[in-house]
């Protein structure tokens, strides 16, 4: 059976939210801001089967890549079939959420390798703990908060239509300023498609929320989430100025104070196995992870 794949953009995006809604564990890999954000620096496109109820997606860079299917797996008994028919008696998916590898190995068995990818675990929190940063182990963050508040007289807004031509060029500083320490391609093609694809298209995605901080003036810090369901909100991009010292800490509990207080639980995603970006993640102190795996089946 051929998949037919489609470019990942607003119109395709939409009916793919249909499925999204009812994937049994929401990654952040597969949400529309992510996809949208990254579609053509990974070339992400979209295959939809409307009598399975699946949407596939197809990177095409840097080399052909399948990430896991999105939808209801649970309503599926015949995934041999499925996969077989599509893609052949071996094949491999990355980033697969954990939930989706147990269904699998329940009805593939020994045909599904599950390969650990820790670098793209998901971090989960409390979206209470973070935003109230109470007791002892986070004394720290609170300490660096009240420090930043009483050195810097800031404000905190809400992202609006008419903030984003704002937004848009902070980000551009902030990738011009990062640069300097890193020399790494996906700076700058995430922001491109932070600058293009989202908030170039703000007012058309339903989902997607934001708020930033300003001193003076001068915005110096900002986040953009998402609503993954009446749960949880994922934290996508969150930038702040490299001369404003506790600036991430301070956007970090403000956005959640202001815009997430009705969510139980907020996605941090992952931290690529940078070592000073983990130390950072686990400092927060997780309360659980989407762990996901790449995954080879070689069906008999």
């Amino acid at each position: 059976m051929r998949l037919l794949f489609k470019s990942v953009n607003l119109d395709t995006i939409k009916p793919y939210l249909e499925l999204w809604k009812i994937m049994p564990q929401k990654s952040s890999d597969y949400s529309s801001g992510v996809l949208l954000c990254w579609e053509r620096a990974l070339g992400y496109q979209f295959a939809f089967e409307k009598n399975d109820g699946l949407a596939w997606i197809r990177g095409r860079y840097p080399r052909e890549h399948y990430l896991a299917p999105v939808g209801n797996w649970e309503e599926h008994t015949d995934w041999e079939e499925i996969i077989g028919a599509r893609f052949g008696r071996e094949s491999e998916f990355q980033i697969v959420p954990g939930k989706l590898v147990e269904i699998w190995r329940k009805q593939l068995g020994d045909a599904v390798e599950a390969e650990e990818n820790r670098a793209s675990w998901e971090y989960l929190h409390r979206v209470k703990d973070l935003s109230d940063l109470s007791g002892n182990k986070y004394m720290r963050k609170r300490n660096r908060v009240n420090q930043f508040s009483k050195q810097n007289p800031y404000r905190y807004f809400t992202i609006t239509p008419d903030e984003i031509p704002r937004i848009a060029e902070f980000q551009r500083q902030w990738c011009d300023s990062y640069k300097i320490f890193s020399s790494s391609d996906s700076i700058e093609m995430e922001s491109e498609g932070i600058i293009r694809n989202i908030l170039g298209n703000w007012s058309r995605l339903p989902n997607v929320i934001g708020g930033a901080i300003e001193v003076l003036g001068n915005i110096v810090a900002y986040t953009i989430a998402e609503k993954a369901d009446d749960d949880m909100i994922m934290i996508h991009f969150e930038k702040a100025s490299l001369n404003f010292n506790a600036a991430y800490q301070v956007i970090n509990r403000e956005f959640l104070l202001h815009e997430a207080s009705g969510y139980n639980i907020v996605n941090r995603e992952e931290d690529m196995a940078d070592p000073g970006l983990r130390d950072a993640k686990m400092s927060y102190h997780p309360m659980d992870f989407v762990k996901k795996y790449t995954v080879r089946i070689k069906l008999s």
